[in-house]
């Protein structure tokens, strides 16, 4: 009969393999530390911004910090998400590496809706009612412009804190552009509840934000009807969808 191997030869090799594989991952992982940290091997030389149509580059680059940091693999880049979500533009950031010389920064930005007037003093917000900037009232005159009363004034990179004026706001902000781009001056104190003035010249009464998406498929289409006829109106109201009233002159 033939010699059995001797388990101990085997496990032996298998060691000695072991070793090896070891030493030589080692080895790799120790040249490429060493390109990453002491050569310009993974050095910043790109950084390619997408997602941003107000900011300008230049902002974003200056509001991240990126420009601060050389190294690809020590990019702080969670740190850098949050400096730009403290823009009160920014919703959203994701900051991301790519190998070897590449920073992504991601963002999404808030989309302003309209200006609120708290007594002159403009506040351009998105349809949350995150307040975005301050501004003149009549800065932004293709936004609409809301009726702040006397509820208390905001400070940028915060919500209006009147919930009266947010859900007002809300309104605004889910209907299509189109029809958001037709109203000049919003109400949101009227007892007839939500009332806006249109840009050419008729009162909307809107109601209570209820049924929001028939009232804007109903606003549009009388709207429609009224340019293509020319007609002269006194108000619209759409407070009960499907039985919409229009007073005309």
């Amino acid at each position: 009969m033939g010699k059995m191997k001797s388990p101990s030869g085997s496990r032996g090799r298998l060691f000695g393999a072991l070793v090896i594989i070891v030493v030589f991952v080692v080895a790799v992982g120790a040249v490429l530390a060493w390109l990453a940290f002491f050569t310009g091997t993974c050095a910043i030389k790109t950084v390619v911004i997408k997602g941003n149509e107000h900011l300008t580059v230049e902002h974003i680059r200056e509001r991240s910090g990126v420009d601060s940091y050389t190294r690809l693999i020590t990019l702080p880049v969670g740190h850098l998400d949050e400096n730009l979500e403290n823009d009160p533009w920014v919703k959203e950031a994701k900051v991301g590496r790519h190998l070897l010389n590449t920073v992504n920064i991601d963002v999404i930005e808030r989309k302003p809706v309209a200006v609120v007037d708290f007594g002159g003093v403009g506040f351009m917000v998105n349809g949350e009612a995150h307040v975005m900037a301050q501004v003149t009232v009549d800065e932004f005159p293709e936004l609409p412009r809301v009726h702040g009363g006397d509820a208390s004034v905001p400070t940028v990179d915060s919500r209006v804190n009147s919930k009266k004026i947010r859900e007002c706001i809300q309104v605004v902000g889910d209907m299509p552009a189109e029809l958001r781009a037709t109203l000049a001056l919003v109400n949101p104190y009227d007892g007839r509840g939500y009332v806006f003035i249109s840009r050419d010249g008729y009162n909307i009464i809107y109601g209570a934000a209820s049924e929001c998406s028939r009232k804007n498929e109903i606003l549009e289409a009388i709207i429609t009807e009224i340019r293509s006829n020319n007609r002269r109106v006194e108000y619209i109201d759409v407070t009960v969808p499907d039985c919409p009233v229009i007073r005309p002159f």
